[in-house]
C-alpha cells in the first residue's frame, strides 16, 4: 500500500513538474515574443525596407507566439499597403527601398500593392526596387515598375516573354481512382464541372479565359509603358520577338536602371540622402514598421466608432471555416464557412461601435445554399448598416452571389469576378470503395430513385434531368438577384451571366460592380456613408484571427486523434482514413447546387 502511495506521490509529483516547465517555457515565449513585437525607434533619415517574398494572405493573427513559433507571416496585405501609407505621411522616413525575392501574389493583389507604392512615390520620397540575385518575372517587375529606379543583380535572370495560363484537369485522375462524374450546368461558359469529366478546355472556357489572359496582358503592357516611357507596341515587341531573359538585356532594352548589388544600393541610398561616410544607413523593416502606431506616423486617429472588416476567404461550404489549407487536388484550399461568416457579421451588425462594413471577398464560390445564408445575413447587417464589398484576387459566383446584398461593390481592376451560373453533380465512387479499398455495399430501396445521391451506382437518366432542373432553379433566383442588386433586366444579366468570368475593370463597365478600386478605397466609401472624417475612426477586424493557444489545442488534439486511429485501425480502416480528405470534399460536391467558379486560374 506504502509503495502506490510512494508511486503515486511519485507520478504526482513528475506531473506538476512537467506543467510547471511547460507554464515557465510559455510565459518566457510570451515575454520574449511581447518584446519582439514592441514598437520599433524610428531616426530621422529612416530607409524602409520592404522584403517580398512568398506568399502574403490577406489578413494574420495578431498574437506575436503564432508568428514567432508558427512561422506564420509577420504582415497581410492590408498591413503591407497601410504600411506605405504611413511611410508617406511620417517625416522620418526618406525613402521605401523594395527588396523583391520572388514574391507570390495574385494579380489583383499586385495591383493593389503598386497601387500603394505609386501613391507612395507621389509623396515625392525615394522609392527604390531591385531584385539582386533572385531575378524577375512579369509579376514581380510589374511592383517594381512603380519605383523611381530598378535594379537588378550583375547576371540575374529576367523572364520577360508573356503570360500562360495553365488550367488543371482531373478526369483520368478519377478515372484511376474508379470515380464517375456526371456534371450538369446552367450557362454555356459555366466551367467549374470541367475538369471532373473532360481532358482539355471546351471552346466556350477557352475564349473566357483567353479574354482573361488577353485583360492580365493589357494590363501589364500598359503599366510598363507608362512608367518607363515606352509606347505599348515597344513593350510588346520586347515579349514577343526579342524574349529578354538575362537584366543585362533588360537593362538594354530601358527596363532597368542598372545592374546592382544590395551593398552598391546601400551606397547609393546613403549618398541620396545624405549621409556621412562612415555612418550606417538606418533601415527599419516592414515587420517593425507596421507596429509603429498611425499617430506616431503623422496619421490622423481618433476613436469616433469602428468600421468593421470582415474577411470572407476561401471556397464556401456549410459550416464553419478551415483556415487551414486541404491537401487534396481540386478540392483545396481555405474553407469558408457559412456559420463563421454569419457569427462574424452579427457580431458588426449588434455592435454599437461598428458604423459601417466592410466585406472583404477573395472566394471563388461554393456552395450555392451556403452562399445563400451568408446573403441573407449580410442583407440584415445592410439594413442597419452600410455594407461595402471589396473584392480581392477573386470574387466570383457564390462570391459574387453574396456580393449582391451590400450597397456598394468595389473590385480591384484585375480582380476575376462574375461567373454567375450554377453547376450540379452526381459522383459514383462505388468503384473506389469496392476495388481500391475493398468495401462493398448492397442497397434496398422503398423507390426507384432512394439512393440517388447515395454515390455508389452511376445515375439514371431521369435523376440527371431532375438535378437540371433544381440547378436551372437556382440559377434563376441567382440572376433574380444580380438584376435586384444591380438594377438590370433579368435578360440583360443572362446575356453577361451564362457562368462567364469577367476582370473587374470589364465587370465594372458592364454593370456588375460600382467602383474600381483596393481596401482602402471600400474602406473610404463606407467612413463616408456612416458619416466618420477621415482619421477618425479604427479598424476591426472579423472574423478574429485565431491565437496561438487556440491553434495549439486544436492541432494537439487532432495529432491526438489520428494517433490513436493509427494504433486501434485496421489495415482497411487505415486505407479508408488515407481516402478520407478527398471523400470528405466529393461529398460537398456531390448532388448539390454549387455557385462555384473554376477551380484555380494560374497566371504566369
Amino acid at each position: 500500500m506504502r509503495f502506490l502511495s510512494s508511486l503515486l506521490a511519485s507520478i504526482l509529483g513528475t506531473l506538476i513538474a512537467i506543467g510547471l516547465v511547460f507554464l515557465f517555457l510559455f510565459l518566457f515565449l510570451m515575454g520574449l515574443a511581447t518584446a519582439v513585437e514592441q514598437p520599433p525607434a524610428i531616426r530621422s533619415g529612416s530607409v524602409l525596407v520592404i522584403r517580398l517574398s512568398g506568399p502574403i494572405p490577406e489578413v494574420v493573427s495578431p498574437d506575436p507566439l503564432s508568428r514567432l513559433l508558427l512561422e506564420e507571416p509577420p504582415y497581410g496585405l492590408h498591413d503591407l499597403t497601410h504600411a506605405l501609407k504611413k511611410a508617406a505621411a511620417d517625416r522620418r522616413i526618406e525613402a521605401v527601398w523594395l527588396r523583391l525575392q520572388n514574391p507570390q501574389l495574385s494579380w489583383a493583389s499586385l495591383e493593389e500593392v503598386r497601387t500603394a507604392l505609386v501613391d507612395f512615390r507621389a509623396s515625392g520620397k525615394l522609392l527604390i526596387a531591385s531584385c539582386e540575385d533572385f531575378g524577375m518575372d512579369e509579376a514581380t517587375y510589374f511592383l517594381a515598375s512603380a519605383a523611381d529606379s530598378v535594379f537588378a543583380g550583375p547576371e540575374s535572370f529576367f523572364e520577360f516573354n508573356g503570360f500562360y495560363l495553365t488550367a488543371e484537369f482531373y478526369k483520368r485522375l478519377l478515372d484511376k481512382l474508379e470515380v464517375e462524374a456526371q456534371v450538369v450546368r446552367a450557362g454555356a461558359f459555366k466551367s467549374a464541372g470541367e475538369p471532373f469529366v473532360r481532358e482539355h478546355l471546351s471552346e466556350e472556357n477557352r475564349l473566357q479565359l483567353q479574354a482573361l489572359l488577353d485583360a492580365y496582358n493589357r494590363r501589364f503592357l500598359e503599366t510598363v509603358a507608362e512608367a518607363r516611357g515606352l509606347s505599348v507596341e515597344d513593350v510588346n515587341r520586347l515579349a514577343t520577338e526579342q524574349l529578354l531573359l538575362s537584366a543585362e538585356e533588360a537593362v538594354q532594352a530601358g527596363l532597368l536602371d542598372g545592374l546592382r548589388d544590395a551593398g552598391q544600393i546601400e551606397r547609393m541610398l546613403k549618398t541620396h540622402l545624405g549621409y556621412g561616410p562612415d555612418e550606417k544607413l538606418r533601415r527599419v523593416s516592414l515587420r517593425q514598421y507596421a507596429r509603429v502606431p498611425d499617430r506616431e506616423a503623422g496619421l490622423p486617429t481618433g476613436n469616433e466608432g469602428e468600421i468593421a472588416v470582415v474577411y470572407a476567404v476561401g471556397t464556401i461550404v456549410p459550416g464553419k471555416s478551415q483556415q487551414e489549407p486541404v491537401p487534396v487536388p481540386f478540392l483545396g484550399g481555405r474553407m469558408l464557412g457559412s456559420e463563421t461568416l454569419i457569427a462574424a457579421l452579427e457580431e458588426a451588425r449588434q455592435s454599437e461601435r461598428v458604423k459601417a462594413v466592410v466585406l472583404r471577398i477573395n472566394s471563388p464560390g461554393g456552395s450555392a445554399a451556403a452562399s445563400e445564408a451568408m446573403w441573407q445575413a449580410i442583407r440584415r447587417t445592410a439594413e442597419e448598416k452600410p455594407v461595402i464589398v471589396s473584392m480581392g484576387d477573386v470574387a466570383a459566383s457564390g462570391g459574387y452571389w453574396i456580393s449582391t446584398a451590400a450597397d456598394t461593390i468595389v473590385a480591384d481592376p484585375l480582380t476575376i469576378t462574375g461567373s454567375i451560373g450554377v453547376i450540379g453533380m452526381l459522383l459514383n465512387a462505388g468503384g473506389l470503395f469496392e476495388n481500391k479499398i475493398g468495401i462493398t455495399y448492397d442497397l434496398l430501396r422503398t423507390s426507384p430513385y432512394a439512393d440517388m445521391f447515395s454515390g455508389l451506382v452511376p445515375p439514371e437518366p431521369y435523376e440527371v434531368e431532375r438535378l437540371q432542373q433544381t440547378i436551372m432553379a437556382t440559377y434563376r433566383t441567382f440572376l433574380q438577384k444580380v438584376s435586384q442588386a444591380r438594377g438590370l433586366p433579368v435578360d440583360s444579366v443572362d446575356a453577361i451571366g451564362g457562368g462567364r468570368v469577367w476582370i473587374g475593370e470589364t465587370a465594372h463597365r458592364i454593370g456588375l460592380v460600382d467602383v474600381l478600386g483596393g481596401l482602402d478605397r471600400a474602406i473610404a466609401i463606407a467612413a463616408e456613408k456612416a458619416g466618420l472624417a477621415p482619421g477618425t475612426y479604427r479598424i476591426r477586424v472579423l472574423p478574429r484571427p485565431r491565437m496561438f493557444a487556440e491553434r495549439l489545442a486544436e492541432q494537439l488534439e487532432a495529432r491526438a486523434v489520428q494517433t490513436w486511429r493509427n494504433l486501434t485501425a485496421s489495415p482497411a480502416t487505415r486505407m479508408l482514413e488515407a481516402y478520407r480528405p478527398a471523400l470528405d470534399r466529393l461529398r460537398l460536391l456531390h448532388g448539390t447546387p454549387l455557385a462555384r467558379m473554376w477551380p484555380e486560374v494560374s497566371v504566369r
